[in-house]
């Protein structure tokens, strides 16, 4: 996981430092106390003025000279081992907490308590009229409809007509539909790229937005063909609903009365 390799990296910089730290301080102690011990054994190595003495303490005076670069060497060691362990436990542990998370999701949130003490109540949800949703379902045909007869088009047997008469009126109903499209909702390309070209999806996608297919395994990045670039709506203008009864109506029914008729009526 991308998430979880960034997160060991941070703990692997903070455990070096912090070790770092605690070993430049326990060096800095033994210094300290073989600098101690060599200095009385060179005020002992004075008062004595012995030769045999002189000898033995310049012995140990170099043994203390050589444990001191070997316990520097060992405590090196040491730390980058409790370096290296460290930083493996933390890192399967957070690379295990985030396959758990993503696996069961985020631990339920507890219900918040009022005043009382007691859990507080979910506002009621607001509720909808199935009839009014089905009115907003089709409001948008209508409105098509109307803009460009798409419902006249897509309902008419075209059998009848030939290739140079359904050309000329897809041409028209093709203007006419996008024009009406862009002044209500004016949809715009989720990714902006030509399709057939190859294209990287990133980590923290919407899964709503962008439909992997194919063969899709692993984590991300992940490398593809853009096969449709998809649409997302940029603004909602739709016109208020009108007050009609039956939401079943995407366009009502046109009759023209001829005057003719009108006239035979009222002599009637």
């Amino acid at each position: 996981m991308k998430i979880a390799n960034k997160i060991s990296r941070r703990l692997l910089l903070l455990i070096i430092i912090w070790l770092l730290i605690l070993g430049a301080a326990l060096a800095a102690f033994e210094y300290r106390q073989m600098d101690i011990i060599k200095t009385s054994l060179d005020k002992y190595r004075i008062q004595a003025q012995d030769n045999q003495h002189d000898q033995f303490v310049n012995i140990i005076i170099r043994k203390l000279t050589d444990f001191d670069f070997i316990s520097l060497q060992v405590l090196a060691g040491c730390l980058s081992v409790t370096c290296l362990l460290l930083w493996l436990s933390a890192h399967f542990t957070v690379k295990r907490a985030l396959k758990d998370y993503k696996i069961k999701g985020p631990p339920p949130q507890e219900k918040k308590q009022g005043k009382s003490g007691k859990p507080a109540q979910k506002p009621k949800e607001k509720q909808i009229n199935p009839v009014e949703d089905q009115r907003r379902a089709l409001h948008l045909l209508s409105l098509l409809q109307r803009e460009a007869r798409l419902v006249d088009f897509l309902c008419e047997n075209l059998e009848f007509y030939d290739d140079t008469q359904i050309g000329a009126a897809v041409r028209n109903i093709q203007e006419n539909s996008q024009k009406a499209l862009q002044k209500y909702i004016a949809p715009k390309a989720i990714i902006d790229q030509n399709e057939g070209e190859e294209i990287s999806i990133e980590a923290g996608f919407d899964p709503s937005a962008i439909k992997l297919m194919g063969n899709v395994s692993g984590d991300p990045p992940y490398k593809g063909i853009l096969q449709h670039r998809g649409w997302r709506s940029t603004q909602f203008d739709l016109p208020i609903l009108s007050g009609i009864q039956d939401p079943t109506v995407i366009a009502p029914a046109e009759v023209e009365i001829s005057l003719s008729n009108n006239k035979e009526s009222s002599v009637e």
